[in-house]
């Protein structure tokens, strides 16, 4: 093959990857999602209508989803939240995974995981949270963390990718661990 063909295959696979296929679901959900992103206030709107657009959210009225959350565009369903649970400002939660035409001859076809997070866990600002991966009873994801395996319930996470820092049973109410809660994130 030369350099000609390798082009216009990549060009033929490129175009027949970008057709637009939408159903009125799909445009349902992608309309609702884009709403629930914009609403600054009451959090209780944003998870209504989220739930509306398939995320299984156990209890809208115990459930915090700040603005500028983007909850998986296409797949929606996949993703379950449960009571008490927060997620803050820019998160993003992700349950598929379609790779370029080129990426799919290393990885297969597209990818469809389900993401949970548990009861009162703590999405911080930016965190990332990627295909598959379940956020335990409790947990903490601190801010800009890349989530990319499962965390422990009452376990403390951060930083890309996001790696166990403490377990928050263990951390014990006295001065030396709440110090070392609020240096790690520059509040003193």
């Amino acid at each position: 093959m030369n350099d000609r063909d390798i082009a216009e295959m990549i060009e033929g696979r490129y175009k027949k990857a970008n057709r637009l296929f939408l159903s009125l679901g799909d445009l349902y959900k992608t309309v609702m999602g884009l709403i629930a992103y914009h609403i600054p206030y009451p959090s209780f709107l944003s998870a209504l209508l989220h739930k509306m657009r398939g995320v299984r959210i156990k209890n809208i009225w115990s459930v915090f989803i700040a603005y500028h959350v983007v909850i998986d565009s296409v797949h929606p369903e996949m993703v379950e939240i449960e009571e008490g649970a927060w997620l803050t400002r820019e998160v993003k939660v992700l349950a598929h995974f379609n790779p370029t035409p080129l990426q799919r001859e290393i990885f297969g076809g597209k990818k469809i995981e389900r993401v949970k997070i548990g009861r009162g866990a703590f999405i911080g600002v930016g965190a990332i949270i990627l295909p598959g991966v379940a956020i335990g009873e409790g947990a903490l994801v601190g801010p800009g963390s890349v989530v990319t395996k499962d965390v422990a319930d009452y376990m403390w996470v951060a930083g890309n990718p996001a790696k166990q820092i403490k377990s928050l049973k263990d951390m014990k109410a006295n001065a030396s661990d709440a110090e070392d809660l609020e240096g790690r994130h520059g509040r003193k």
